[in-house]
């Protein structure tokens, strides 16, 4: 067996009833720690949970939801045992793979969009208990902790902006499912052209689903100076600019399946600068300290000035291109 990446990772395996442990190879991503255990009984993905989603309820409602997408016959890794330890929260997924996203690939995006619809309609409702009063992970509470080193910037006044257009007026009146909540092309993987495996529920939520679909519009619908690396976090969240094309594309497959309501299509560009403030200020929690202002500012005001001035225009004109 590869020598475990994880001091107690041993034991940890031991605990589990997943057979023989013949091989670990540690997992990428940018947050929780995982494993790829191949045994005498299968592969396996054993993974050490967010501390935050630690908890029993919110393994429970995770649990639930997967074991319902898997029953709709959707690729996920269906959960397969939980520990609670003093060293943290792990559980045991069954082993589901496929290939990268093909950046660009027309037929990758459409399916994108349908995908995200029937995953949304499957989760419309009867919604399993442990994560009530959950607030999004782009939410203005979340994010006002980290502003304090950032003044004189510009982000307080995006911030303050995100919570008046969008949080105060918008975000209520929009349609509700269980969201993935981090739909990006590191947690999607395809063959052929279609989804074979979706990964990573820790920001499962009862939440808007238009969240999702701002996701999808930023991660497979939009240009980026240098190919998306999933395990880097400075990659993941580098600059964007949606692609007229792609949007239209993914968005008339969504609507094929679902349609977007008109409070939802006002919403979209008000989640996407709400999403971005999200991915450098939270995102900033994943570099070292004395990287972390470098890390929010560098190319920031490019993806606002967007929105600022071309975002309008921009989803008009989808808007019609999708009716």
């Amino acid at each position: 067996m590869a020598a475990p990446q994880h001091s107690q990772l041993a034991d940890v395996l031991a605990a589990f009833d997943i057979g023989q442990v013949l091989e670990v190879r540690p997992l990428g991503g940018t947050a929780a720690r995982k494993w790829n255990v191949l045994t005498d009984r299968g592969r396996f993905v054993v993974r050490r949970r967010p501390d935050e989603f630690a908890d029993a309820d919110s393994v429970g409602f995770d649990h639930a939801v997967l074991r319902r997408l898997d029953a709709s016959g959707f690729p996920v890794p269906c959960p397969v045992a939980a520990l609670v330890r003093d060293d943290g929260t792990y559980e045991v997924l069954r082993w589901i793979e496929g290939e990268p996203f093909p950046d660009g690939d027309a037929e990758a995006i459409a399916e994108v969009g349908s995908f995200l619809a029937r995953f949304h309609n499957v989760l419309a409702g009867d919604f399993p208990a442990g994560k009530e009063g959950r607030l999004r992970e782009d939410h203005p509470d979340l994010m006002t902790p980290y502003l304090a080193a950032f003044s004189d910037t510009g982000l307080r006044e995006q911030l303050s902006l995100v919570r008046r257009e969008l949080d105060q007026q918008l975000y209520a009146t929009l349609p509700r499912a269980i969201i993935h909540g981090d739909f990006h092309p590191g947690n999607v993987r395809f063959r052929a052209g279609h989804v074979a495996a979706l990964y990573d529920f820790d920001y499962l939520a009862v939440q808007a689903r238009v969240r999702d679909v701002s996701d999808a519009l930023i991660f497979f619908a939009s240009r980026r100076q240098q190919p998306l690396n999933p395990d880097d976090i400075r990659s993941l969240t580098q600059p964007f600019v949606p692609d007229a094309a792609h949007c239209q594309r993914l968005l008339a497959a969504y609507q094929t399946v679902s349609g977007l309501t008109d409070a939802e299509w006002d919403a979209l560009p008000w989640l996407i600068r709400s999403r971005w403030l999200q991915m450098r200020l939270r995102g900033s929690r994943k570099v070292p300290p004395a990287e972390k202002v470098s890390f929010v500012l560098d190319s920031f005001f490019e993806v606002i000035n967007w929105l600022d001035n071309e975002g309008s225009d921009f989803f008009q004109c989808l808007r019609r291109e999708c009716a």
